[in-house]
């Protein structure tokens, strides 16, 4: 069992797709490198904090709704028990004491449950589509490359989707395997309570 889980864990952190992992209260409990090399962040920075203490909207962005937009999105996870998947969004990072950066992501959550099927944390995943979203409007006059760019986002967010759908696929499956050992269990129980 510990070698699974020692697996898991290497998986989980030299991952290339950029994770951070949550209570359902929202405090950071881990970030894979994929995700602090996406957030310019060390993991040392973000452990135990607050997810908008760690990443608060760019105060000098007066209509800055990432913070609201992420957080009715991890409300829906939480009250629907299922993964969200995220329009574009605008979400401006702050690097270790440096300027503020403009940012454009692609975010995806959901929901990780115990065995009883509560939900135990939350997954954070991103998509950085920056270099996409400024190329498009600085080359606005390119219908050739806003078109390319249109299809490469749209590509980006079916993608994501169907991670997010197998991750939907994989999370039932385990619910059913949970309900048919719960089956069995009561089967067995009633079998050692029926006198011979």
């Amino acid at each position: 069992m510990a070698e699974a889980q020692d697996a898991w864990h290497r998986l989980f952190e030299h991952s290339p797709v950029p994770v951070l992992l949550l209570t359902p209260d929202l405090k950071i409990v881990d970030a894979n490198e994929s995700y602090l090399r996406e957030v310019l962040r060390t993991r040392d920075a973000l452990a135990g904090l607050h997810m908008f203490d760690a990443f608060p909207d760019n105060p000098h962005v007066a209509l800055a709704d990432g913070v609201s937009n992420l957080a009715a999105s991890f409300e829906k996870v939480l009250h629907e028990g299922r993964g969200h998947v995220m329009p574009l969004q605008r979400y401006d990072i702050r690097p270790d004491g440096r300027p503020w950066q403009v940012r454009y992501w692609l975010p995806k959550n959901w929901p990780v449950v115990d065995e009883k099927g509560s939900i135990v944390a939350l997954v954070h995943h991103v998509t950085d589509a920056t270099a996409a979203v400024l190329m498009r409007k600085t080359n606005a006059t390119a219908s050739v490359r806003t078109s390319s760019d249109a299809r490469f986002l749209d590509l980006l967010q079916r993608a994501d989707k169907a991670i997010l759908e197998a991750g939907e696929t994989i999370r039932k499956t385990q619910e059913a395997i949970l309900r048919a050992r719960a089956e069995m269990d009561y089967v067995r129980s009633r079998r050692l309570l029926k006198p011979i």
